[in-house]
């Protein structure tokens, strides 16, 4: 069973902070993880000494004015602690290098960013890690719930899709959340242009036996016990990362699982376009993006040793 015994919460001193920590509170309930690890980076610019003293007027340390304050958010904000032991990881750097290398060094299991509702930057930094961290990466906004009671999980019949369905059955051990898959069925319908709506519907029909055909054969295939239902949505002109999305808020769901599609030995860490947009776009619902840990380290030690 998936465990997460060593959490990563990423913080940037804005008020996204007291959001993550927050959450922070049911992460520590629900998981009992040995080590939770808060940490920020400070970005260091090529400023001659002179400028940076006459920006800080503070009369102390940069870093010391800073790890008072996080301490300070993280010891108002944290209000379950368990047995976890707490901490907080300030490096100087860049943000993308010192994560992604504290990621690996610290075996983390799971890594918690925040992303601002209706931001869609390109440059946000949980966009440029998701993919590069061996973790597991959750993504969260200002409006999500402390809770896990629905997930739903991104199913395309792969072995990564396994693995997410995995993460997801364990999660609702844990929390006692229902969980479902989804397939995005892509079909070409625009270079059929003279459907009708009656061929459409029945087109609809065959399209889920065949979606269930699939699914029995992938839960065979992978041994999965008590799967899942499983529903589907029809791609025709929305992307599938939308429709995903419009499926989970339909039907109340609090948590999107995905994996990736890519078909390379750097598909544990590379993300596909669709795990990218559930990722980076203003996405209302929390988002997890699962690895699998072993095969991500062995692949980043093969890159970078």
């Amino acid at each position: 069973m998936n465990k997460f015994d060593n959490v990563l919460i990423c913080l940037d001193l804005t008020e996204m902070d007291h959001f993550l920590i927050s959450y922070s509170n049911f992460i520590i309930r629900t998981f009992k993880p040995g080590k939770v690890v808060f940490i920020h980076v400070m970005e260091t610019y090529d400023i001659p000494v002179e400028i940076m003293e006459s920006l800080d007027d503070s009369g102390g340390d940069l870093e010391d004015a800073v790890r008072e304050e996080l301490d300070e958010r993280i010891e108002s904000g944290l209000s379950f602690r368990g047995e976890t032991e707490i901490s907080l990881v300030i490096e100087k750097g860049m943000t993308t290098e010192k994560i992604v290398q504290f990621n690996r060094k610290n075996k983390i299991d799971l890594t918690v960013f925040g992303k601002k509702v209706g931001y869609v930057g390109e440059g946000s930094v949980a966009r440029k890690i998701v993919g590069l961290v061996p973790s597991s990466v959750l993504v969260i906004n200002e409006t999500s719930q402390p809770k896990i009671s629905k997930i739903l999980v991104r199913m395309d019949f792969s072995k990564m899709a396994h693995t997410t369905l995995l993460m997801a059955k364990s999660l609702s051990v844990y929390t006692g959340a229902l969980v479902e898959c989804h397939h995005v069925y892509k079909l070409p319908l625009n270079y059929f242009p003279k459907q009708t709506p009656e061929n459409i519907k029945k087109l609809k029909i065959q399209l889920g036996q065949l979606v269930d055909k699939e699914y029995s054969k992938f839960v065979t295939r992978m041994k999965v016990a008590d799967p899942p239902p499983i529903s589907y949505s029809l791609e025709i002109q929305s992307d599938e990362s939308q429709l995903l999305y419009n499926h989970a808020i339909k039907n109340n769901f609090d948590l999107i699982l995905t994996g990736t599609k890519i078909k390379s030995p750097l598909a544990n860490l590379i993300l596909d376009s669709t795990s990218e947009k559930l990722v980076g776009s203003e996405k209302s619902i929390p988002v997890m993006v699962v690895k699998d840990l072993g095969k991500s380290v062995g692949i980043l030690k093969a890159i970078f040793d």
